[in-house]
């Protein structure tokens, strides 16, 4: 069986483990190493992991959407399930950002270092705008999440029209999709096309809408353009990620549990492990430095593994129980209810 229709894919909770830490090791390392430091230079592109993420997304939504039988009079559930699972978790994140800081207050390190609380700051991130009206993030890991609820608002209008791939308005769509890179704005969804439009074939062919010929023309196709509109390394990123859903067929574990806790981690590394590094090199500035930085990790793993039990697990099953409610309704509805 092909690895994309397994009932569970972990390729990519694996993936989302090594690109999670992909990404927390770009900032470390970027943000605390000298620049002729070899660990900086290793993960200097790291920064494209977070374009891999947007292929994943391009896989597992569409996926969700048709698992739910997605129709447009059901995109408010599809909308509010989807936030439900992501929403919670980054408002708390956001929450533990004014935590350490109202900690910080006690170190003589961090005197100069306060957060300046500005509640049109703070609402334009609850509504993921701060892009769109030029306000700084207070992490800036938050662009990518407001780029994820532009692709669920797109995805809630165009999915009926791309659902099976062979059309022509698939074709269409996804190539317009792609070509969103050149109206230049980095801060709309289409920018990013290239990438979740690989998702979307690799779904295409899980779900059994196209052939293996037809996958490999149409992922052809998407590494082209990507090439085109970005760089050989945004391909690369691309391509490894395609190869890599499609072909792994081991699960390893401590990535997998990695990628669980991947959002968990995402959202609160620079939270707790920037913040931890920092501490340690202003404390000892002639520490070892890797040490640190695998002390921080850890650190930020253990941190991420109590947020994800107490915060993000309890927003999956906000989640599953929308979902759950709506199936008996339309249960007990009738035949009228499915249409």
């Amino acid at each position: 069986m092909n690895p994309v229709q397994q009932k569970h894919l972990y390729s990519i909770d694996v993936l989302r483990g090594l690109v999670a830490l992909l990404v927390c090791l770009y900032h470390f390392t970027g943000g605390f190493f000298p620049e002729d430091h070899v660990l900086r230079h290793f993960f200097s592109r790291g920064y494209l992991g977070v374009e891999v993420f947007f292929v994943i997304s391009g896989l597992v939504i569409p996926m969700a959407m048709e698992r739910m039988q997605y129709t447009r009079s059901r995109a408010g559930n599809f909308l509010l399930r989807r936030l439900l699972r992501i929403e919670p978790p980054y408002w708390c994140s956001i929450a533990l950002i004014f935590i350490a800081d109202y900690f910080a207050k006690f170190s003589r390190h961090y005197a100069d270092k306060r957060i300046d609380w500005d509640a049109g700051q703070l609402i334009s991130h609850v509504f993921h705008f701060n892009d769109l009206l030029d306000i700084p993030w207070y992490k800036g890991v938050y662009w990518s999440l407001a780029i994820e609820v532009q692709y669920y608002l797109l995805m809630a209008l165009i999915f009926p029209l791309i659902r099976y791939g062979k059309s022509r308005i698939s074709w269409c769509v996804l190539f317009a999709f792609c070509m969103g890179r050149w109206l230049d704005a980095d801060m709309w969804v289409w920018y990013y096309g290239c990438h979740f439009a690989t998702g979307t074939v690799l779904y295409y062919y899980g779900a059994g809408h196209i052939n293996g010929k037809w996958a490999t023309g149409m992922l052809g196709i998407c590494f082209l353009l990507t090439y085109w509109c970005f760089d050989i390394y945004h391909l690369t990123a691309v391509v490894l990620s395609a190869l890599f859903i499609a072909g792994l067929r081991t699960a390893w574990q401590p990535l997998v549990f990695l990628g669980k806790l991947s959002y968990s981690f995402y959202l609160i590394h620079v939270q707790v492990g920037w913040f931890a590094m920092d501490l340690l090199i202003r404390s000892y500035p002639e520490g070892n430095r890797t040490f640190f930085l695998a002390l921080s990790i850890a650190l930020t793993l253990v941190a991420s593994h109590v947020f994800y039990l107490y915060i993000e697990r309890p927003s999956h099953r906000w989640s599953q129980r929308l979902a759950s409610h709506r199936r008996s309704d339309r249960a007990n509805a009738g035949p009228v209810a499915s249409v």
